[in-house]
């Protein structure tokens, strides 16, 4: 009896440990939740993309730092919020103002919202916008296949940038996972990939472009 109860409590421990594991997983991405809709909404963005792409960019800690200067929960620019600002017609931001998550919100999805209607015209803008989001417009400009420029799969193909192409798909893996409703744990998520790199199959959720007043 007592190896069975053992194996009981080992198994009691890990069922415990999944449900605190993913009641402090949606606790973490959902907390800017709030701040995202009204944004979402007002641009015509789906809130699980947002999500997603803060997942990527900073794992929902706002104080997050980059490389060149990017700043916040979307890792904003300062030559983006430069440009919101001009074309709001609202204040400056001063680069400490990214780390205010409102703020960054605002500016980040603002700017990728400019970014899916300049793609609006191919079959899937989500993925073409978000290798220009982590690589600039000049080099997601050379991974357009001009035999079939207005495929995703064959850009996403094409991208040279190995950091870029991970980016991508992790991001679009990701708003797959927020739009089926569960937040699955690291090693889950990884064996998912294996998977579907071992099918070949790819999982490309696409996104309504922009509205064409941005």
């Amino acid at each position: 009896m007592r190896p069975l109860l053992l194996l009981l409590l080992a198994g009691a421990a890990l069922l415990l440990g999944g449900a605190l594991w993913k009641a402090r997983a949606v606790r973490l991405q959902t907390r800017y939740d709030a701040l995202i809709a009204p944004v979402a909404a007002r641009l015509g963005l789906d809130p699980l993309l947002i999500r997603a792409i803060i997942w990527r960019e900073s794992r929902f800690q706002p104080d997050v730092r980059g490389l060149n200067k990017e700043r916040g929960l979307m890792q904003v620019t300062p030559g983006v919020a430069e440009e919101w600002a001009q074309t709001t017609h609202s204040a400056p931001i001063a680069l400490d103002q990214l780390f205010d998550p409102a703020t960054n919100i605002a500016i980040g999805s603002w700017y990728f919202a400019r970014l899916l209607h300049h793609w609006q015209e191919t079959d899937n803008p989500t993925a073409f916008a978000l290798a220009e989001y982590n690589a600039g417009r000049t080099n997601a400009l050379r991974w357009i296949d001009p035999a079939d420029p207005e495929a995703a799969a064959a850009f996403q193909r094409r991208i040279s940038f190995p950091s870029t192409h991970r980016y991508v798909e992790a991001i679009l893996g990701k708003y797959d996972e927020y739009r089926r409703g569960y937040f699955r744990s690291p090693w889950l998520s990884l064996w998912d990939r294996l998977l579907r790199s071992s099918s070949g199959a790819s999982d490309q959720p696409t996104l309504e472009p922009a509205p064409s007043h941005l």
